[in-house]
């Protein structure tokens, strides 16, 4: 049985390929006229006649593609996957009915979140590490993979506690220029921005940015800290953005290494 691990560094290190071709004729060794539902299949659960998923073979292709590719949009999928938007559309709707995923839309980019019952099913161990909601698990794993390409970025880390320990902050950007970034993820209450903001403060981070998941509720979340009252020096280090600004950055990193 091929090791997944195996199977993960292949497919992530070819990602603008037919999903099925990739399949049939570097992991199965079969040749582009094999069935590609059959041959995942045989990729993912090769000892098994019946993966106990209770998944059809093209939902499950979606699923593994959704773990695999966490920060894609619908349209990547179908162009990597090679599949119809109608069958796309079904398998999602599967996934949906059995609660394995959720659609969450970031601007007009529509993303399939993975749940934590996803990873189980699956056989994958979940990578989100707190159990408050898997949108914002969800949200916060997606800001570290669409953040860390970026050159100026020497790592990040994700839930990290915050001195007294009794808090923590969504996600840490330690640049190469030896600054730090503090990440906020916003995706629906506003109430405890203020909040957020107090903690963060007088604890060394050149920016602390909010990202949220649409134009509204950016300008929501710069009105509530403006209002605030917070020192004018630490003010100006708050910055606000949204999803799919990182999600256009990523495009166009993608485009170059094309070109």
């Amino acid at each position: 049985m091929k090791d997944r691990s195996e199977i993960e560094k292949v497919l992530r290190r070819e990602s603008w390929i037919s999903f099925y071709d990739l399949v049939s004729t570097k992991l199965v060794g079969g040749s582009k006229d094999n069935r590609p539902d059959e041959a995942m299949s045989n990729v993912l659960w090769p000892d098994e006649a019946d993966p106990p998923t209770g998944l059809s073979a093209t939902a499950r292709i979606l699923a593994y593609d959704i773990i695999t590719y966490l920060d894609s949009q619908f349209s990547e999928r179908q162009q990597r996957l090679n599949r119809s938007a109608r069958q796309l559309e079904n398998a999602t709707t599967e996934l949906l009915h059995r609660q394995l995923i959720k659609k969450v839309w970031l601007g007009k980019s529509l993303m399939l979140a993975p749940v934590s019952a996803l990873y189980e099913v699956m056989r994958f161990e979940s990578p989100y590490k707190r159990n408050v909601s898997d949108i914002h698990s969800f949200l916060v794993l997606l800001a570290e993979k669409l953040i860390e390409p970026n050159p100026l970025v020497k790592y990040t880390r994700r839930e990290v506690p915050l001195d007294d320990g009794n808090s923590t902050v969504d996600l840490i950007c330690w640049l190469k220029s030896g600054q730090r970034l503090a990440y906020e993820i916003v995706h629906q209450s506003v109430t405890n921005v203020s909040a957020l903001v107090a903690r963060l403060e007088g604890k060394g981070f050149s920016q602390v940015i909010f990202l949220a998941t649409d134009y509204n509720i950016k300008q929501r979340v710069w009105t509530t800290i403006k209002n605030a009252g917070f020192d004018p020096d630490f003010l100006s280090t708050i910055r606000c953005t949204i999803f799919s600004v990182l999600l256009r950055q990523k495009k166009q990193m993608v485009l170059k290494e094309i070109k």
